[in-house]
């Protein structure tokens, strides 16, 4: 009787991407790339034809298959964990996302089989012959979390390795083109829009022959510089930032003393991205002395938790983090008396008396999150320290924060900020921002600076600095091995987040900066309607090229104005039906948000039979890393750093903004949303059209359809 399937990452991999599973026995089916071999029992085996050299091998207990098929678990969904696993063992340490809760111990290691809404199931995973296998046969129960220090896994069934050489020496009983497996992978979604989209085929030397004049004055800087890469989205700020981490990993002096260069993201699946890219640029084999690391998952592992015991942090990554503080705070003003808090801003007593799922209620919401996160925690205002409190009420307003510009208003935001932290603690939890304060005062410990010297870094390089807020940016910092501050290489578009201004103001690190002015990813007519957005912005004087490869594009941005939420959804479904069935292998499609209308949208293309992945966090991309040509939902603040052929922005559900804030965010989210689009780009609204996009109309950059 067979009681375990053995199968390749090759051979997964390709089950995957081609959905060949069965929903009855959870087994993979023989299609495609994929072969089942006759093995000796209990194994099952399962390869590819043109297998790699020394393959990885899953080894997984098919009764747990089945418990997991009985609580819900889909077999792609499954899998889509378990090779995830694999690549880890491929390069290691294994790190999985955050949400999946991985503890380690020893060669073993423990996450969840599936996502924690469906169950607390997790998987026991050892490691065997010199880690070329990973073993999934045992599952914990709802009820129990098992101790690593003193679980005892079962013996390996007996002849495991001998049986993987034989599945390796057979031959498919099929014919098959070697082509199948490598078709299919370069058809993924999360290569075709994130690191393909960057690197294009082409490795390192390759490149030194395609960069412009800034990204080759930026390459013969010493060795030793720190850099702040600055430019546009689709100017090759990754792609110059990963060409500088090779660069210097390649450095003989760099290699002969051991010195470590860490590239931290803002989730995993960027950091995914930026391994991609940089084994693209090294000839397909990940480089030697980068560790590629998202920044909350760094903090962890360096400060956050001892043993088996990790903090309890709202969300699974800074952005899930700020999607569920945005949950307690509309419960905290849902339990407010507005007859307490008189005099404050009309904006804000209209929104204290609108409903709570109503657009200027979400609005202050949003305000609220941003003043408790980049006013209140940076500052370090305690919601028990009178004189902090007292302090923040009386202190001048800057026109970068949130618009509370009445005593009054500040006087609202204390009493969510108390509401808030009590839930917090009736929750034993604490927010991702809390989370990074707490990781900074261990980090400034004694016990850090000794451990440092083995553990710390030499060079840091940041991706997307935008998105890091001044603490999460001072954590990274004393990351480096030296106290008096180590190389900081950073790429960002100031366009693209509200924290810009703050990084700039406080940097502490001399660097030299390196601006990138040619665009490469869009047509002309995008790029021009692009370049006009850029020089709204107030950090932002230089101007743009496109270029010299670019041609016209068939149209240029097109605005459709409707007149309610109904016909916007309808005509948005309409634009992508089209494209869907006009779109070839190569190109993808993503509908970009501004507003709450996401569920309305998948609900509207899946009846039209359509293949749509949602994403909710930035780690949601990962679900694309087993998808082909699948259309992509998400809300505008989930997508930097991927490319699209074809985006339609749907800004259905807002408000005009009030404050010099809301409107630079507004500007951000139609800049950072159209600016994924490389080939056609449709904008949506309903009522309320932004200003930057009546403006473009205006100056002829977009039609009006």
């Amino acid at each position: 009787m067979n009681k375990y399937i053995l199968i390749t990452e090759s051979a997964l991999d390709s089950a995957l991407i081609g959905g060949g599973f069965s929903d009855e026995t959870m087994l993979p089916i023989e299609q495609g790339a994929v072969h089942r071999i006759d093995l000796p029992e209990p194994f099952i085996g399962y390869r590819v034809a043109n297998e790699t050299e020394k393959p990885i091998f899953a080894l997984v207990g098919i009764d747990f298959l089945k418990l997991l098929k009985h609580e819900g678990g889909r077999p792609s969904e499954v899998f889509r964990r378990i090779a995830r696993v694999l690549k880890g063992v491929k390069s290691p340490p294994v790190h999985l996302p955050r949400q999946w809760f991985e503890y380690h111990y020893k060669n073993l290691l423990a996450f969840f089989a599936l996502p924690r809404e469906a169950s607390n199931i997790r998987w026991v995973v050892d490691f065997g012959a010199g880690s070329k296998f990973a073993r999934f046969d045992f599952l914990t129960s709802e009820a129990s979390e098992v101790d690593l220090t003193t679980f005892a896994p079962t013996d390996w069934p007996i002849g495991y390795s001998d049986v993987a050489t034989t599945l390796l020496n057979s031959t498919p009983s099929r014919a098959t083109s070697t082509a199948d497996h490598n078709t299919l992978s370069r058809e993924v979604d999360l290569e075709t829009i994130g690191s393909a989209s960057i690197v294009h085929g082409r490795a390192y030397e390759e490149w030194e022959r395609y960069l412009t004049d800034p990204q080759r004055d930026l390459l013969k800087q010493p060795v030793d510089t720190s850099l702040r890469i600055v430019g546009p989205a689709g100017s090759g700020k990754t792609l110059s930032l990963c060409m500088r981490a090779l660069q210097i990993s390649r450095d003989q002096n760099v290699i002969s003393q051991g010195k470590r260069i860490l590239v931290a993201t803002h989730s995993w699946a960027m950091s995914e991205r930026i391994d991609g890219v940089l084994n693209s640029l090294n000839g397909g084999l990940p480089p030697e002395g980068i560790t590629v690391f998202p920044l909350l998952s760094l903090l962890e592992l360096h400060a956050g938790h001892i043993g088996q015991r990790r903090t309890d942090v709202i969300g699974d990554d800074s952005t899930d983090g700020r999607l569920k503080s945005l949950e307690i705070i509309s419960e905290v003003l849902s339990s407010i008396d507005v007859t307490k808090h008189p005099g404050t801003s009309k904006w804000i007593a209209d929104a204290m008396t609108s409903s709570a799922e109503s657009r200027a209620r979400l609005e202050l919401v949003v305000n609220l999150y941003e003043e408790l996160s980049g006013v209140l925690t940076a500052s370090g205002v305690s919601s028990d320290d009178s004189e902090s409190i007292r302090d923040y009420i009386n202190a001048k307003r800057e026109d970068w924060m949130p618009p509370f510009p009445l005593v009054t208003d500040r006087g609202l935001v204390i009493s969510v900020y108390k509401l808030f932290m009590q839930n917090l603690i009736d929750r034993s939890a604490i927010t991702t921002d809390q989370f990074i304060i707490d990781s900074i005062r261990v980090l400034e410990t004694f016990t850090w600076r000794m451990r440092k010297e083995t553990d710390g870094y030499d060079y840091i390089f940041v991706d997307e600095l935008q998105l890091f807020d001044p603490q999460e940016r001072a954590a990274l910092e004393l990351l480096g091995r030296q106290k008096k501050g180590v190389p900081f290489i950073t790429a960002e578009d100031p366009s693209q987040g509200v924290f810009s201004t703050l990084n700039a103001r406080r940097a502490s690190v001399d660097n030299v900066p390196v601006y990138l002015d040619t665009v490469h990813r869009f047509n002309r007519e995008i790029f021009e309607f692009i370049a006009f957005i850029y020089q709204k912005f107030p950090l932002n004087a230089l101007p743009l090229k496109i270029h010299d490869t670019k041609v016209q594009g068939k149209r240029r941005p097109t605005l459709y104005s409707l007149s309610d939420d109904v016909a916007a959804v309808a005509k948005a479904v309409d634009l992508v039906a089209d494209l869907s069935k006009s779109a070839d292998s190569n190109e993808r499609i993503c509908v970009v948000t501004l507003g709450d209308v996401d569920t309305q949208i998948v609900t509207k293309l899946e009846a039209q039979r359509l293949q749509i992945i949602r994403l909710s966090s930035f780690d949601d991309v990962e679900q694309l890393s087993y998808s082909k040509k699948s259309i992509v939902v998400s809300p505008w603040e989930f997508i930097g750093g991927t490319q699209f052929s074809h985006v339609v922005v749907i800004a259905l559900g807002i408000n005009a903004p009030n404050s010099q804030f809301g409107r630079l965010r507004e500007m951000i989210s139609i800049y950072l949303a159209s600016s994924r689009a490389a080939e056609t780009l449709s904008l949506i609204c309903e009522g309320y059209i932004p200003q930057v996009l009546v403006e473009a109309t205006e100056n002829g950059l977009v039609e009006r359809a």
